[in-house]
């Protein structure tokens, strides 16, 4: 049996509503290096009192879950890995919303939901041919296509307990392809959105999927925070 916590990154400088950035260099605040402490805290002692070791650490390409894997890589000595696919969804084009203010980019955010279809992608013509970092704008279609990936990539490891770094909307991606939710419609895709804005998880909350041959994957969050915000695009 495979037991995986998934980690939300730290507070970045965009969810704190810092100017807009390249999704992939996105940094954290000191808040959200301190969350990281934290969370690395909490998942040695629950991990230990549940009489277990961590066997990896992954991270997303995304700088934010470097950052916030730091504090459980020195404590344990593992060297993370990189999943390709577990990074954020990157759905506007970076080219399309940077002199945007933050109320802008909202509004096209919800257009976005609204009105596209799955294989939609806002700024295609930005997309470069070497996205070595994954900040090319992509269609929810392919969002929804990687996330199952990753989820065949997590399948595949070893059993035992490891841990996860990931980001928000990529966590509610997850648990809308385990509960077999469709993804092939403008229909399809505000569902998931209205779903996944009532169950985002906040800055260094954790989730934990259990994965068990010949059984449906399950995932339970078990550990909430209630003292920050966070970011709705």
């Amino acid at each position: 049996m495979k037991k995986i916590y998934i980690v939300r990154h730290g507070q970045s400088h965009s969810n704190a509503g810092g100017h807009v950035m390249l999704n992939a260099e996105i940094p954290l605040t000191e808040l959200g290096h301190n969350q990281a402490k934290e969370v690395a805290d909490w998942l040695m002692e629950t991990i230990k009192n549940d009489g277990e070791t961590i066997s990896s650490i992954s991270v997303s390409k995304y700088l934010r879950t470097h950052l916030t894997a730091e504090p459980l890589v020195a404590l344990t000595g593992l060297k993370p890995r990189v999943i390709d696919g577990l990074q954020e969804f990157n759905y506007l084009a970076f080219e399309n919303i940077e002199h945007m203010k933050v109320a802008e980019i909202l509004e096209m955010a919800s257009r976005y939901w609204e009105e596209q279809s799955p294989e939609y992608i806002n700024g295609i013509e930005y997309c470069k041919a070497d996205d070595e970092n994954s900040n090319n704008p992509e269609s929810f279609q392919q969002f929804e296509q990687r996330t199952s990936k990753v989820l065949e990539e997590l399948h595949s490891l070893a059993d035992g307990t490891h841990v996860v770094y990931s980001h928000g909307l990529w966590i509610s991606m997850l648990i809308w392809k385990i509960l077999a939710q469709p993804v092939d419609s403008n229909q399809a895709m505000q569902n998931f959105r209205h779903f996944e804005m009532s169950i985002r998880a906040r800055n260094c909350e954790v989730f934990l999927l259990t994965l068990e041959e010949g059984k449906t994957p399950a995932i339970t969050k078990v550990r909430t925070r209630q003292d920050d915000s966070y970011n709705a695009i």
